[in-house]
């Protein structure tokens, strides 16, 4: 280990010699034939090894070589190579669309939804070199928003936090600049769902579309054979209630808790002694819910359908009429929704269904596990205060003990 005394005490030699200090790492004292001495740090650089030099020995004290020494090999971890410095010049859009969409396509079972958020909520930020994209930008898009929902802004910051953090990841940019970015509260509001009579209401409507629908394919198939052309499936002959797949897909919602996205998807193969293999998206799971009976008997008056319609077996359960997997019932849907004296989407069947559970008292648990829940504590904060009965139950072991 150097010391002062012994800097002093180094010979002067015909050659350049070094003298190194054991208490830095790379500190050194070179020692000239001229009897100069001078600290140098020796460090790589780029993976070079590389003398930087600090001052003379008659400059720099060695207690103030080893700070500055120090101070040296900090500036130099801290500094971004050249792929760095060239990663972090590229604009925010160029990262999203030539790195992090590939990513998420290979990685993400539904990258559509994150993507689409960086590019049309956020796309004000596209252009924004990655080096300069801070804080303040997105609270300048939090304070441009704050109309939207709390759940979503928490939706949305969220998907930008991800990308950011994985920019951080490969080396675009050296921290997250969002990394600390607090959640919006997001307010308990009582569950949205169906009363039984809305229950009711709904279906009603459905009747009313399917029997239309039955007419009008009645009246189609009789004007064509007037013409002696081939008609369409009969649906008395098919012995059916309905004439397509927004009703059983409707019930089916009602009556399992699926979600949306989960329903639409189903093949027949994920049905096995009346038990569906549910697959979710949102979460990357399966769970299993068993069929009632009335979606039982729905499944089974919509696979002679697609069978007819279609001329053979499909794999899907939902399908058009012929025979492709539906993407979207939002205009048969949203025509029944404009038909209703309330408000309903199909958040609102699952949540009906959920409710019917936790108020016939199935434990909380099994809720959690046939809604698809990852944490028991959402059923417990969207549910378990629909439980009315039992509120009340308890209040009145009050009056009991008042009594007494």
């Amino acid at each position: 280990m150097l010391t002062e005394a012994k800097i002093k005490k180094l010979a002067v030699k015909p050659k350049r010699y070094r003298v190194y200090d054991d208490r830095v790492t790379g500190l050194q004292v070179i020692v000239r034939p001229t009897g100069k001495k001078t600290f140098y740090l020796q460090t790589r650089i780029g993976g070079k090894l590389t003398d930087i030099k600090l001052d003379h020995t008659d400059n720099l004290t060695l207690r103030a070589a080893r700070e500055k020494a120090g101070e040296k090999l900090i500036e130099i971890k801290n500094k971004p190579t050249k792929e760095e410095e060239k990663a972090q010049k590229i604009k925010f859009g160029e990262f999203v669309e030539e790195r992090y969409t590939p990513y998420l396509e290979a990685s993400h079972t539904n990258p559509k939804a994150s993507l689409w958020i960086l590019e049309h909520c956020f796309k004000d930020l596209l252009k924004i070199p990655m080096a300069e994209l801070g804080y303040d930008d997105v609270q300048k898009w939090h304070t441009k928003n704050k109309g939207l929902a709390p759940a979503t802004i928490n939706r949305r910051i969220g998907s930008l936090k991800a990308s950011l953090e994985k920019a951080r990841l490969w080396g675009f940019i050296t921290s997250n600049p969002i990394a600390d970015w607090k959640k919006v509260k997001v307010p308990k509001e009582p569950v949205e769902l169906l009363t039984e009579a809305q229950v009711q209401v709904l279906f009603e409507v459905l009747a009313e579309r399917d029997k239309r629908r039955w007419e009008q394919r009645e009246a189609y198939n009789e004007w064509r054979r007037e013409r002696k052309q081939e008609t369409f499936p009969d649906y008395d002959d098919l012995e059916l209630r309905f004439t397509d797949y927004l009703t059983p897909l409707v019930q089916l919602v009602l009556n399992t808790g699926l979600r949306y996205g989960e329903a639409i998807n189903l093949k027949w193969a994920d049905i096995n002694e009346n038990v569906i293999t549910a697959r979710s998206s949102k979460t990357g799971s399966f769970r299993y819910v068993p069929l009632v009976s009335d979606s039982i008997a729905d499944l089974s008056q919509l696979k002679r359908l697609n069978e007819a319609n279609c001329g053979k077996a499909t794999s899907n359960i939902f399908v058009d009429d012929n025979g492709k997997a539906i993407k979207s019932v939002k205009t048969a849907w949203n025509n029944i929704r404009r038909q209703l004296p309330f408000d309903c989407d199909f958040r609102m069947l699952r949540r009906t269904f959920g409710s019917r559970l936790v108020q016939k008292g199935v434990p909380v648990y099994h809720v959690s596990q046939l809604l698809g829940h990852t944490n028991v504590q959402t059923t417990q904060r969207w549910y378990l205060s629909l439980n009315l009965d039992a509120y009340k139950e308890a209040v009145r072991s009050i009056d009991d003990f008042l009594s007494v």
